[in-house]
């Protein structure tokens, strides 16, 4: 059984991964007006343009979505180059000596006046 490669869905809608939410908007609806069956400048159907606007409105629908976009950029396809963050070496942490505490003495309180009446 082979599974089916993750697709871009930025480079479906032909944005860069750190595009807002007004970005997504713009590039979708650009896509969709020069996709669209009723906006086609070609007279007949065409199967690829349709197979392509099908492929946008997915990709679309799972970006515009937080919780969805969120998902897949944890699992957002190894190929596409993220940046790469150099780590310094950091100094051994010095673990101090436990705090020691010994037994604890009550002792009433000074400035509080005492009831008389006992």
């Amino acid at each position: 059984m082979t599974t089916r490669p993750i697709p871009d869905l930025y480079a479906i809608l032909g944005v860069p991964a750190t595009a807002s939410d007004d970005e997504l908007d713009r590039a979708f609806r650009r896509l969709v007006r020069r996709l669209h069956p009723d906006t086609r400048t070609s007279s007949g159907p065409d199967a690829a343009a349709d197979q392509r606007l099908q492929e946008i409105l997915a990709a679309y629908d799972c970006l515009r979505d937080p919780v969805r976009r969120a998902a897949y950029n944890r699992t957002r396809p190894a190929t596409t180059p993220r940046p790469h963050v150099r780590v310094t070496p950091r100094a051994p942490l010095r673990i101090k000596p436990a705090l020691r505490v010994g037994p604890v003495r009550w002792q009433p309180l000074q400035s509080r006046p005492r009831n008389r009446a006992e």
